[in-house]
């Protein structure tokens, strides 16, 4: 056999069979294949042939216990039998590894550990994203299931990414631009059409510092009015005391106060603790001194109003009840004068306590109102209404007039006929009564008697009754049918209400 020309080659050659693959194994032959299965290579005792499923492993063989290790130890085609297996994936606690599945699954008592990738105590699973601005389940995204109109702002928000306020309208976000008068937070900076306020658009009018009827933590209210001519959100005003304590009104819905309405603020919304309070808004953060302090107003950079109290040297210092401004001083330049602020005299809530919170102020008593020439220091009850003053005649019914306690009242007039004197046949007198007419008062009554209606073909009037004016006037029918009166008594100073009578005449003369 020649292989090739050189010596080395020869050599190879008669190797490697001189061409012939030398990595193909033979057949094995019967008697090979018989004694495969009786040999025992790990002497184990166990042969191939009586089980052994590995025949290099002596720990490996038919009749042992299965161990915990992961692998088929007794040949029997299951592993690691015998053994707990805690979250039921046929998988041993010994051998099984921890996934983030919210499963025990090695049995070791605790629950996803080693997935806290955050240090914040709850496991980061991938199916688990916190809306917290940390990426919880480390697949490089932040919050990505929190964007629900995908404007690429989510409602959890991050240091570098302001929250989405409004995570069902794709136009509103932390970039968008504000729209003018819509009332609507466009941007997310929890200011509602901002770049419009002015100072004065809203002012103080009213406070209550130191009720009586509950605590000052649950009592203590604000209130405010809108003078801007134009509907305000009140989201985003600033409440500033007087030790820089600060708190911004944020609501998730706009605060809406309508051109010149009232709102208030106050420390607790619940009526049965804050002294009977209707408060549109609870603040925190800050708290206003009964003696001395200061509250200002202040939205988007401007200041809007701002009162100063001093422990009653020149502002009121009621307990008990709210100090108050006057109405026709209730703006931003007129409030800061303390003369025109004075101690509410109206009784509200449990009726302990006094004030008008929501409603209009009352008039302080140092100001003639109603232009009469009387001030409420002065004694005027009423003044608002320019017929209320002490000394006033008394001309209004169910009203004190002259402001001495004592309110007007109606007489009564009561209209009737006498029957024992009266025949109701024509041409025969009819006896009118109103001796049952009286005064609440006690006054004497003067009569005034009128002939409303009379039938088709009679010619009388009210002249036809004879002495009207007296208490029991006479009348004459001149015609049979249905005669109306009515009676009308003053007490020298008011009329009563009509009283009515009908009468019927029959053709001919009748006993009444």
């Amino acid at each position: 056999m020649h292989c090739g020309p050189y010596f080395t080659l020869i050599l190879m050659g008669i190797i490697s069979g001189c061409g012939k693959d030398s990595n193909k194994s033979p057949k094995p032959s019967e008697a090979e294949e018989v004694e495969s299965t009786i040999r025992d290579l790990d002497g184990d005792g166990v042969t191939v042939g009586d089980g052994d499923c590995d025949d290099q492993d002596d720990s490996i063989h038919p009749g042992r216990l299965d161990a915990c290790n992961g692998v088929d130890d007794n040949c029997n085609g299951v592993i690691d039998e015998g053994h707990d297996d805690s979250d039921g994936d046929n998988i041993a606690d010994c051998v099984d590894v921890e996934d983030c599945d919210g499963i025990d699954n090695n049995g070791d008592g605790t629950i996803d550990e080693g997935f806290d990738l955050d240090g914040d105590g709850d496991p980061d699973c991938p199916s688990s994203e916190v809306c917290d601005g940390e990426d919880n389940d480390q697949d490089g995204e932040i919050d990505e299931d929190f964007d629900v109109d995908g404007d690429g702002y989510t409602v959890c928000g991050t240091v570098d990414s302001p929250a989405d306020c409004d995570d069902s309208d794709a136009t509103i976000h932390p970039a968008a631009i504000e729209v003018e008068a819509d009332l609507i937070d466009n941007d997310c900076d929890a200011l509602i059409d901002e770049g419009s306020w002015t100072a004065g658009d809203l002012v103080i009018t009213e406070l209550m510092l130191n009720p009586s009827a509950v605590r000052d933590t649950d009592g203590e209210w604000i209130e405010v009015k809108n003078l801007s001519g134009r509907m305000l959100a009140l989201n985003g005003v600033e409440l500033v005391s007087g030790d820089d304590e600060v708190h911004v009104i944020t609501e998730t819905s706009p605060i809406l106060l309508p051109v010149g309405a009232s709102a208030v603020l106050g420390r607790s919304t619940d009526m049965e603790t804050n002294g009977s309070v209707d408060v549109w808004y609870a603040y925190q953060d800050i708290s206003l001194g009964n003696e001395s302090d200061r509250l200002v107003l202040f939205a988007d950079g401007v200041r809007l109003d701002e009162v100063n109290w001093d422990d009653g040297e020149t502002m009121p210092d009621p307990v008990g009840a709210s100090m108050s401004v006057d109405p026709l001083h209730a703006d931003a330049a007129g409030n800061d004068d303390p003369a025109v602020w004075c101690t509410a005299a109206e009784a509200w809530g449990f009726g302990t306590d006094f004030g008008t919170p929501g409603e209009a102020n009352e008039p302080c008593p140092q100001f003639d109102h109603d232009g009469d020439g009387w001030t409420g220091e002065d004694g005027d009850c009423d003044d608002e209404d320019a017929a209320v003053y002490p000394e006033a005649p008394e001309i209004t019914v169910g009203v004190d007039n002259d402001c001495d306690g004592e309110v007007g009242v109606m007489p009564v007039a009561s209209a009737d006929y006498n029957p024992i004197t009266s025949t109701l046949g024509v041409s025969q007198p009819l006896y009118l009564d109103g001796s049952d007419s009286f005064d609440p008062d006690g006054g004497s009554l003067s009569w005034s008697w009128n002939l409303d209606e009379a039938p088709e073909y009679s010619e009388a009037v009210t002249d036809w009754i004879y002495s009207p004016s007296s208490e029991s006037p006479v009348f004459t029918p001149d015609v049979s049918g249905v005669y109306r009166f009515s009676l009308t008594v003053n007490d020298g100073r008011y009329d009563s209400l009509p009283s009515r009578i009908t009468v019927t005449i029959e053709p001919g003369a009748i006993a009444g």
